[in-house]
């Protein structure tokens, strides 16, 4: 992803609870999904993927001062990316091809609402259309980018949310005739359990 997360990401959808969020310490690494969790057959973690591993604030801002500003303001500590991928034709395979899960800590869960606004506005940024994703965490938004690739309409779908302190998100990859928002869905609901255990 590209985005402030790790990377990439609006209907912002509120918690209930009038509650303040517990702040979750446990490290962003132990946030994100393993390749045991994804629930599709075929998938590794990505070998030698440049954008696997931490994120510090540079680079999650992608070489964007005023996004380095924002998420300094916001109380961004850390972020960690995990890739996978499976061996399989973009232009044949049937639903996901790469699959990225990040998180990103925050020092308050008020920087976590502006964090996740800075993803929102660098998805739209890079050409994203914003879509429903339903309610996830404190507050979601998900957008769908689309490019051409070898004659094949090839699509993202990035899905990001905020649990407490915590922005987290979900791109998949894949042919967009096969592809549907489920997916990510669907994987965020499951790092949304990991979050929540945490």
């Amino acid at each position: 992803m590209g985005l402030a997360l790790a990377s990439s990401a609006g209907v912002f959808l509120c918690g209930c609870g009038s509650q303040p969020a517990q702040i979750i310490h446990k490290p962003v690494r132990d946030l994100v999904l393993t390749v045991g969790q994804i629930p599709y057959p075929g998938f590794q973690v990505e070998p030698g993927s440049p954008s696997a591993g931490p994120y510090s604030n540079k680079r999650a801002a992608a070489g964007s001062a005023a996004v380095a500003r924002e998420l300094a303001r916001a109380g961004r500590i850390t972020g960690y990316e995990a890739d996978f991928e499976r061996t399989a034709s973009p232009q044949e395979a049937v639903g996901p091809v790469v699959i990225e899960s990040s998180a990103a800590s925050f020092r308050s869960d008020a920087g976590a609402a502006q964090g996740l606004r800075v993803v929102a506005q660098q998805a739209r940024t890079a050409g994203g259309t914003q879509i429903s994703t339903g309610r996830l965490g404190d507050g979601a938004v998900g957008f769908i980018l689309q490019k051409q690739f070898n004659g094949t309409s090839y699509e993202a779908f990035v899905v990001a949310w905020r649990q407490a302190n915590v922005v987290a998100g979900i791109q998949i990859e894949g042919n967009a005739a096969t592809l549907d928002v489920g997916y990510a869905i669907t994987l965020a609901e499951r790092q949304q359990r990991v979050i929540e255990a945490a």
